[in-house]
């Protein structure tokens, strides 16, 4: 595979890789992902609920904003600008290990063939 390839291969996968994580942060880590959701002077509140949807024992969880007025902003608004910020965050480590995945390889590969 040529290098422009297999670049272009890498930074795919790691922004498919990162945007898959960042669309999963609220449930995986939903502190961190509160401080990219909502704004500045406001604190987050997590909580679980069950819709109509979910299986028997499965739940859902929301991120709600709440400002110092105590008044609650929900996460779809704030959807957007968190998940791209988080999207970018995730995106550098995925790239790294992905970067020094191909390099690993690539140099296996290298001293397999001068044997």
């Amino acid at each position: 595979m040529s290098r422009p390839i297999l670049a272009l291969t890498l930074a795919i996968s790691a922004g498919l890789i990162g945007c898959v994580a960042a669309a999963t942060a609220p449930f995986h880590s939903p502190t961190f992902a509160a401080k990219y959701f909502c704004p500045e002077g406001s604190s987050h509140q997590v909580s679980q609920h069950k819709a109509s949807w979910n299986k028997p024992g499965e739940t859902g969880i929301s991120i709600e904003c709440v400002d110092e007025n105590g008044a609650a902003q929900g996460s779809r608004e704030l959807e957007t600008r968190g998940f791209w910020t988080l999207a970018a965050i995730y995106f550098l480590p995925a790239l790294a290990v992905l970067l020094l995945t191909a390099w690993l390889i690539g140099s296996l590969r290298r001293r397999t063939r001068a044997l």
